[in-house]
């Protein structure tokens, strides 16, 4: 055999590299899963202890849960704002509401929206 042959064959093959690949990737992910599952289940005394589960639960709860991709998305989900509103009882004294329902029947006629 030739010094090229020799070297060729020592290459380990496409397939073999895949699977060594995907076994430590499978053991990554399944130490990655056992230490979630110790830090959850975690009940420390020490106040640094819980301050640190607290912050992994938090980061945990941010990873796992589906974030707003941009600002754009933020600024569509907002709710336009609310209509204040504002009308005089019998007594004359001015009340301030959030909505139209929340003045009361007698007084709603009367109601006027605040503006800006």
């Amino acid at each position: 055999m030739s010094k090229k042959s020799r070297k060729a064959s020592s290459k380990p093959s496409i397939g073999r590299r895949l699977a060594s690949f995907l076994f430590w990737a499978a053991l990554f992910l399944l130490l990655l899963t056992a230490a979630d599952r110790a830090l959850l289940r975690m009940s420390p005394k020490n106040s640094l202890l819980v301050e640190l589960q607290e912050c992994y639960l938090d980061l945990r709860s941010r990873l796992l849960t589906r974030q707003s991709d941009s600002i754009e998305e933020l600024l569509d989900q907002s709710s336009p704002p609310k209509k204040s509103y504002f009308y005089a009882d019998r007594q004359g004294e001015l009340h301030f509401v959030d909505s139209l329902q929340e003045v009361p029947l007698p007084y709603r006629n009367d109601a006027q929206p605040l503006t800006d």
